[in-house]
């Protein structure tokens, strides 16, 4: 800012009195609002607001054009003026002028400047008295352009006209040198005066003489122009599945309104039952009425009529075409309409036009090709191409071709061109051939709006994952075999054959880099890993292996310096519908015992029981495993196993001293005894370090014969005898004989 600019902006002093702003008012009537309530001129309140410079106390090159250029933009500097002194900020007034509340609806000229055949310009002047009485001659923004044409809160035609002066009552901007007075007209008239403040028209604009309500039609119709130009789109009708910018569809609609109005003066046959015939009366006495060829039209009645046709026929393509069949010129140019019209003007002239023209038609969004191709994979997202893919088309070579088409859509770009920038080494001729196959169904139709919506879906969001990097990576290194097996192993199940792996391979270079399979690394020598095999692969990929698949490719992406998620694909609408119960896919496990023992004991669990003394014989007759599964599900959860089986009997060796030593009894005496073979008292007399007697030894020179010194030990008693346990503790054969203290131990 310069420093003349400087010294004003210190010379702007705070107003004492301000009036707020109502909704939907533009510049001009607020600023004529504040002249009015401190009985200023239209000068002397611009030069306190600091729009014009004043020296002394006068102003300085205030001319008649300026409060048409402060209603249409308002400078950085003149807004932060008005934030200045009246308190108000800046991007309010911003959002009061023409320029701001139309911005959607305007096409600029190749110099820059706003078009005279945009949709947006003019100025019409229109007003509802009604309003102006409930808010004190204050009017509202969305008047003064061609596409008003009713108020929806009172329900009723605007007013083209001072009912007085005959003339657009905001024809012109109000002059500086008057004291504005909110509600009148300001328009000049022929008179004897000469001077400003002479010869003024001065009538009350809130008089109504003629008020012409309107049906509903009429009111869906100005509510529909309205979103358009606030919203800057259109979604209705034709335009549902593929929404189209605000310039475009206005184009449309004006075409459609000019076409419904010259079938209407030439008696054609045309549905007009919403208009009502009050409102029909009406436009035959407008002038509107005539067969010349108008652009918009001039009064209110006639917008009224044309863009409430236009916009019903918007809902039904065969609508438009019966409305523009034999109606337009055969030189009509496409250009400054949508797509959708397009096509439908082709058809309504008994023309086709090419899918790849259709698309290039679509309106510039201003982002270059090779922008695009980075938010683009080389072959299309999986689910756009199974539910938008071309019929009868392999789909490899349909998700090349739409990946193409995004990319060429709205640019001059040829589909073998655009097709370069993602995949250089497509068959280019297969894959041209499916926009030439395009077109010939309904499906094909919603494809082509598809690939509308997701251009301009790409263009306005922020894409996570750069394709044309990951197009670029080294891939050789993905998934050795070794990986693959210790991924299956660590999920539970079967690695399968060297195929498996290849698929597993295959599916995670396609999820990654975008490409198509035939892009694979050389040095993988794959031949197995066919488009409809992968496809097959990952849809029965069980959730296990499915999770550690996408561990490894976020390791792969940072391992590159990329921080990026794995995949992101847009969602396309409307969504398939889903059908019969979702089954969540499985392999068969590696190992199945261990499978059935898992199910029927976790491995936890069975830990736990094996260290609280169970057997692992008992474990597998639990679990309905052999013992050796159980011994191996120990092994790998680091449990050590006991070795051999476990003791059964435990001996006293002062006992076996004495009866073998002592008494000189029989080992199988003692295992009579004991309730035991002869073969556990052998290991313990060996375990107590007592020697045993050899077979048929003579103990005090004569024969080891127990019978010959004693008589034989009774039959001991059974295991029902003896504390209720088999294998029970043994008894002695007389009351003076020790028993030892002998327990089972248990597994």
């Amino acid at each position: 800012m310069t420093g003349k600019a400087a010294t004003r902006s210190d010379e702007v002093r705070v107003l004492p009195f301000r009036v707020r702003p109502l909704p939907d008012e533009p510049f001009d009537s607020w600023l004529e609002k504040m002249a009015a309530t401190y009985g200023a001129t239209m000068n002397e309140m611009a030069c306190a607001l600091g729009l014009i410079e004043q020296e002394k106390g006068l102003a300085v090159s205030a001319t008649a054009w300026m409060a048409d250029k402060w209603a249409t933009t308002l400078t950085e500097e003149q807004a932060a003026r008005l934030e200045a002194s009246t308190g108000i900020p800046a991007d309010q007034f911003h959002e009061m002028t023409r320029m701001r509340f139309a911005r959607h609806a305007i096409r600029y000229t190749r110099q820059g400047r706003i078009s005279a055949q945009c949709p947006a310009a003019g100025t019409a002047g229109r007003y509802c008295p009604e309003c102006l009485v409930d808010s004190g001659g204050r009017w509202r923004m969305s008047w003064q352009f061609p596409f008003g044409f009713a108020c929806a809160r009172h329900r009723r035609l605007l007013v083209d006209r001072c009912q007085t002066c005959d003339l657009p009552a905001r024809h012109r901007a109000h002059p500086l040198a008057l004291v504005p007075v909110p509600g009148r007209c300001h328009n000049p008239v022929r008179g004897p005066g000469r001077g400003p403040q002479a010869n003024r028209c001065r009538a009350d604009l809130t008089e109504d003489r003629t008020r012409t309500p309107v049906p509903q039609a009429v009111l869906d119709a100005q509510r529909a122009m309205m979103r358009i130009v606030s919203t800057g789109q259109a979604q209705f009708g034709i335009y549902a599945d593929a929404p189209q910018p605000a310039v475009p569809v206005l184009e449309d609609i004006r075409l459609l309104s000019r076409t419904a109005r010259d079938a209407i003066v030439g008696g054609h046959s045309i549905d007009a039952s919403p208009l009502g015939r009050e409102l029909i009366g009406l436009f035959e006495m407008s002038e509107d009425w005539t067969r010349a060829i108008r652009a918009r039209p001039d009064s209110a009645v006639g917008a009224a009529v044309g863009t409430t046709l236009g916009h019903r026929a918007l809902t039904n393509p065969a609508a438009i075409i019966s409305l523009l069949q034999g109606r337009l010129a055969h030189s009509t140019s496409y250009t400054a309409h949508t797509p959708q019209l397009q096509t439908l003007i082709a058809a309504a002239l008994g023309r086709r036009r090419r899918p790849t023209v259709f698309l290039q038609s679509a309106p510039p969004s201003g982002v270059s090709p090779e922008e695009r191709a980075r938010k683009v994979p080389a072959q299309l997202w999986g689910d756009w191409i199974a539910q938008y893919a071309p019929l009868r088309v392999d789909n490899e070579i349909a998700a090349s071709a739409l990946a193409a088409a995004v990319v060429f859509t709205g640019t001059r770009l040829t589909h073998s061109a655009a097709l370069a920038l993602l995949d250089p080494h497509a068959p280019s001729r297969q894959v041209t051939h499916v926009m030439r196959e395009l077109g010939r169904s309904t499906h094909h139709v919603t494809t082509l709006h598809a690939v509308l919506r997701l251009a301009a879906l790409l263009d306005t969001q922020d894409v996570p994952i750069d394709y044309a990097r990951r197009r670029h990576l080294d891939y050789t290194d993905l998934l050795p075999e070794s990986q693959w097996g210790q991924l299956c192993r660590d999920a539970g199940v079967s690695p399968g054959s060297g195929r498996r792996w290849e698929l597993a391979r295959a599916a995670l270079y396609q999820e990654l880099s975008g490409n198509p399979l035939r892009a694979m690394p050389t040095a993988w020598h794959t031949t197995r890993a066919s488009p409809p095999a992968v496809a097959r692969f990952v849809e029965e990929l069980p959730p296990a292996v499915r999770a550690a698949l996408d561990q490894i490719a976020a390791e792969f992406l940072v391992a590159n310096g990329i921080q990026e998620p794995v995949t992101w694909t847009p969602e396309p609408t409307p969504q398939l519908p889903e059908v019969g119960p979702q089954i969540a896919p499985s392999w068969p496990p590696i190992r199945p015992a261990r499978a059935t023992a898992t199910e029927a004991m976790p491995p936890d669990r069975l830990t736990q029981v094996y260290a609280a003394g169970a057997s692992t014989y008992t474990i597998a007759a639990d679990t309905r495993v052999s013992r050796q599964t159980v011994g191996r599900i120990l092994a790998d959860a680091g449990t050590r196993t006991r070795r051999g089986r476990p003791r059964t009997f435990d001996l006293d060796p002062r006992w076996l001293r004495d009866h073998y030593e002592t008494k000189h009894w029989t080992i199988a005496q003692i295992a009579q005894l004991a309730g035991c073979s002869e073969m556990t008292i052998n290991r313990h007399l060996h375990s107590a370090g007592i020697p045993v007697r050899p077979r048929g030894a003579r103990i005090n020179g004569s024969t080891s014969d127990a019978g010959r010194q004693r008589s034989d030990p009774p039959a001991p008693r059974g295991p029902s005898q003896a504390h209720g346990l088999r294998r029970s503790t043994p008894v002695e054969p007389s009351t003076n004989t020790r028993i030892p203290d002998t327990r089972r131990t248990s597994a």
